[in-house]
């Protein structure tokens, strides 16, 4: 999936998980903030393509290997090694709260940990870094045949080429609604009582996990590949295809206008 697809399903997981939390408005939305940055945060080891890394980081790391080369390895740090593991979702989710605590937080460090608060803000980080790795599941395994889920373990989970890697504009066009629905009924959740508020985000959430969940694995062909593939402007041109059929001629040309406008993949 493309980077805006996984920082929508970091703020639709974050803003879910603040509707259950007691803080006022404007902590509820900084942590959808948190969300998207979490939900991003594993694509950071696609750092080795930057033009400049090979001059820099790799120089200062004394790295054997190319930029490209790490980042179509399977070295612990290549893409979708490490940063795509279970184990990263925890290890940055306990450092970011290390991090909030010596930062903002003069509480003694029990009563910390203890507050209802922390536990949000880390179940926010955590369950929106792992919504980045579930939605790399269904993508193609390429030269890394999917994830490294359980790192260190060395097995690589998922890959399944159910969806394409870009072009999902049916999955962005639901999580930026179902983000932007979280975010109106969590500016306006004074005028609900709490259990109203909570059922209808519980709804909303699985009726948009739902919705992604047909979309990513329903497509008129398989998109399932190992190593580099001959047929990429093929499945590029199919996925293209699939979405138009899907979402309407309107729709489709607005979202890829768009595409158009960012500097990345989308």
């Amino acid at each position: 999936m493309d980077i805006l697809i996984h920082t929508l399903s970091g703020t639709t997981t974050a803003a879910f998980i603040a509707t259950f939390s007691k803080a006022n408005t404007k902590s509820k939305l900084l942590m959808v903030l948190l969300g998207g940055f979490a939900g991003a945060l594993p694509d950071i080891d696609a750092i080795s393509l930057w033009s400049k890394f090979d001059g820099t980081i790799g120089k200062w790391l004394h790295l054997n290997h190319s930029g490209n080369q790490i980042y179509f390895g399977k070295f612990w740090y290549s893409h979708h090694g490490f940063f795509h593991s279970l184990v990263a979702a925890a290890f940055f989710s306990f450092l970011f709260i290390f991090i909030r605590k010596i930062l903002f937080n003069k509480e003694k460090w029990g009563a910390y940990f203890q507050a209802s608060q922390t536990k949000f803000v880390f179940a926010i980080f955590f369950f929106s870094y792992i919504s980045h790795l579930i939605g790399d599941l269904p993508t193609p395994g390429a030269v890394w045949g999917g994830i490294r889920l359980f790192f260190p373990f060395e097995a690589y989970v998922g890959g399944y080429g159910t969806t394409w890697w870009w072009n999902n504009y049916d999955v962005f066009f639901i999580l930026a609604l179902t983000t932007i629905a979280f975010i109106i009924m969590i500016s306006l959740q004074e005028r609900f009582f709490r259990k109203d508020l909570i059922v209808m985000a519980t709804v909303f959430y699985i009726a948009c996990i739902t919705a992604c969940t047909y979309f990513v694995t329903h497509h008129s062909i398989s998109f399932a590949y190992s190593g580099n593939t001959s047929r990429y402007e093929y499945y590029e041109r199919t996925s293209k295809m699939d979405q138009y059929k899907r979402i309407g001629k309107r729709l489709y040309f607005k979202i890829e206008y768009l595409d158009k406008k960012f500097p990345f993949y989308f």
